[in-house]
């Protein structure tokens, strides 16, 4: 509960008004709360602002080119010029946090992984800390998932999730920074120590339209989120760390690097080891060889993405090093799911063409013969990418399977189409359970299995509805029966 004058950026001439609460959907509004009307279509915002009042709602926050306030029948209507960056700002004020580092983490690829290795880096160091992105909101306790297909909470959500972190006594979050979420205002008002780049591929062009529009929002976490406090860690063997640097310099903000190309956090030399890696680094001078239980050269970088970060927040690097041997597997990020026939079986969440890629070159260096990959792609996304999918599937596989992944609104058929026209050798199975069956039944001594596309998921979408469906259980399942 907060005055309303506390709320806003205008001053309103009653100070002693108060908010009972905030919605962004009308039919939770409860008596005295503030309703915000998000819909850009304005018969439904018309009825959503109708049945809110019609609950109880005592203000009404909508989106005019001319901002001004109006109070109609009890009810006092705050119209603004942009409602999602008001209503961000509105709920950093209701549901107030204060932490001592939240984190960024933005690119194409590897946001989660990332993530996920720096909250393993603050557990193993004692430090109270929780993890929001696509595998959920996870603390050392225990791991939420976000609604379905939500891979960052809206601004009104994620204030709420930070709110109730502080209340808990964590005072170190990380999050994921989606392209949409930043576009969208999901991430403003947040005092971010830390804004970390990983990487920047094709994806999302069914939301974006241009590769250019792509950049610039995940630019404005740089440009316009971070403060001048804030330190940006970015991957140097990517083409766009320059635009970040560039970026750095005109804003008077430090920025630090990792990877072959970095003079910070430098990777020397990699060599596989078993189904792990021998990485030496030179981490600002000190040298350092150790074995990352991770595979692939992508996880390498979304290691010392992670260790870069928590370096330039004052951990020491022998520890941070030390922590880098012990990390365990990250859910559905070219994770190790079982042997069978003396094969080696990885799920993935690789839905671009880049981490398609990756995942399938990081195996061939674990792999004494064949490599087989299953993957389809999302419906309602970017088409452009299926084809070149295909192209990478077929060119780096010994063999390729196309099946559904979340097809949703789209006819399965079609998608399996795009995608076959990049790789015409693979074997078409549409049912995914019996394709990884299927593929499973072929492998033999020295082979790998990717399944890829849905990683950690455990839903798929087909159509209106989400099916119970993970690539791990059907894994599994098929183990299991054959013991």
């Amino acid at each position: 509960m907060k005055k309303l004058y506390e709320l806003l950026e205008v001053k309103h001439s009653c100070r002693e008004e108060v908010v009972t609460d905030l919605y962004d959907d009308s039919r939770c509004i409860v008596p005295g709360c503030m309703f915000a009307a998000l819909s850009k279509n304005a018969e439904d915002r018309e009825n959503h602002v109708n049945e809110a009042i019609s609950r109880g709602a005592k203000y009404i926050l909508q989106e005019c080119e001319n901002p001004h306030i109006t109070m109609e029948n009890g009810v006092l209507f705050l119209f603004v010029k942009n409602i999602r960056a008001e209503w961000a700002r509105i709920a950093s004020r209701f549901f107030e946090s204060d932490f001592e580092n939240i984190v960024a983490i933005t690119g194409t690829n590897g946001k989660s992984s990332a993530l996920d290795i720096l909250r393993q880096i603050w557990l193993k160091s004692k430090i109270k800390s929780a993890s929001i992105g696509t595998l959920g909101v996870i603390t050392a306790e225990s791991c939420e998932k976000l609604p379905h297909n939500m891979t960052s909470p809206d601004c009104l959500e994620l204030h709420k999730i930070l709110h109730k972190l502080r209340e808990s006594g964590i005072k170190n979050i990380a999050m994921e920074a989606t392209s949409q979420g930043i576009e969208q205002y999901r991430i403003d008002e947040i005092e971010f120590s830390v804004c970390a780049f990983t990487n920047f591929t094709q994806d999302h062009l069914d939301y974006h339209q241009t590769f250019e529009n792509y950049w610039n929002a995940k630019a404005r976490l740089f440009m316009e989120l971070a403060s001048k406090e804030s330190i940006f860690v970015v991957n140097d063997d990517d083409p766009r760390s320059k635009k970040i640097y560039a970026i750095a310099r005109d804003r008077g903000i430090e920025c630090r690097g990792y990877g072959y190309n970095s003079q910070d956090v430098k990777i020397i030399d990699v060599v596989a080891a078993g189904l792990h890696q021998r990485v030496r680094v030179s981490f600002y001078g000190k040298k350092f060889s150790f074995v990352l239980p991770l595979q692939g050269i992508f996880q390498i970088h979304n290691a010392l993405c992670a260790a870069s970060i928590a370096y330039v927040i004052g951990l020491d690097s022998e520890e941070i090093v030390e922590k880098l041997q012990k990390l365990q597997s990250i859910n559905g990020r070219l994770e190790l799911v079982s042997s069978f026939k003396l094969a080696h079986i990885y799920i993935d969440y690789a839905h671009t063409p880049d981490a398609l890629q990756n995942a399938i070159l990081s195996l061939k260096n674990h792999t004494k013969r064949r490599i087989i990959t299953i993957f389809g792609c999302g419906g309602n996304r970017d088409h452009q990418k299926r084809v070149l999918m295909g192209k990478i599937a077929e060119k780096f596989s010994d063999l390729v399977i196309v099946t559904d992944d979340n097809p949703r609104d789209e006819d399965p058929k079609q998608i399996r189409k795009m995608i076959l026209e990049g790789c015409q050798n693979a074997i078409e199975i549409a049912d995914r359970k019996i394709a990884i069956e299927f593929a499973m039944e072929m492998l033999s001594d020295g082979d790998t299995l990717l399944v890829a596309g849905k990683g950690h998921e455990t839903h798929q979408q087909v159509g209106s509805k989400l099916l119970e469906f993970s690539d791990r259980s059907v894994i599994l399942e098929k183990v299991e029966s054959e013991k």
